[in-house]
């Protein structure tokens, strides 16, 4: 009997390889990744993913070019929801499906581009920033005679999800 996986995180790379390979062309001088899920008390999301900050910066870094000497902007990345179809308290399997955050870009070399508030950014002044959602949804397929299907692991959900997030950063700082 043959068996047909597709994982969320293998679409997102099968959709996403064109795309990442045109994002090299953006040069960072820093990237920095900060989760603040207090507007949600009852959040509970960085109790299953402690790393999200940590591979967040990986993934927009494996798409960009990152020199810490260029005269290139740097970004802030702050993760402020994450949710489960809009419920902010993940299940015990810690799976989500929802993400949102704001993208901060800075111009400058200042050592410390990232501290403090927007106020307080100069000479690092923000050119600009976004918000950044992403949702991931498993769809209705028809699985051929014989095959079976495999859903996505919660750990495929989490790859797609930090993927789809780190490419969509790359895309809006290129525009």
């Amino acid at each position: 009997m043959k068996h047909h996986v597709l994982s969320a995180a293998a679409a997102v790379m099968l959709f996403t390889t064109p795309l990442a390979a045109q994002a090299q062309d953006v040069t960072l001088s820093r990237i920095d990744v900060q989760t603040d899920l207090s507007a949600y008390a009852d959040s509970n999301a960085s109790q299953f993913w402690p790393s999200l900050e940590a591979d967040l910066g990986r993934a927009i870094a494996s798409l960009v070019e990152v020199d810490e000497t260029a005269e290139a902007p740097a970004i802030r990345v702050e993760i402020n929801k994450i949710a489960i179809s809009g419920n902010t308290v993940l299940p015990d399997t810690g799976e989500f499906n929802e993400m949102e955050g704001t993208i901060a870009v800075f111009r400058g070399l200042e050592e410390d581009v990232t501290s403090g508030s927007p106020e307080d950014a100069t000479p690092n002044e923000i050119e600009r920033s976004f918000p950044i959602k992403v949702s991931a949804v498993t769809g209705e397929m028809i699985v051929p005679e014989d095959y079976i299907a495999v859903p996505p692991s919660n750990e495929d959900f989490y790859a797609a999800m930090v993927g789809g997030f780190a490419l969509e950063t790359v895309e809006r700082l290129d525009q």
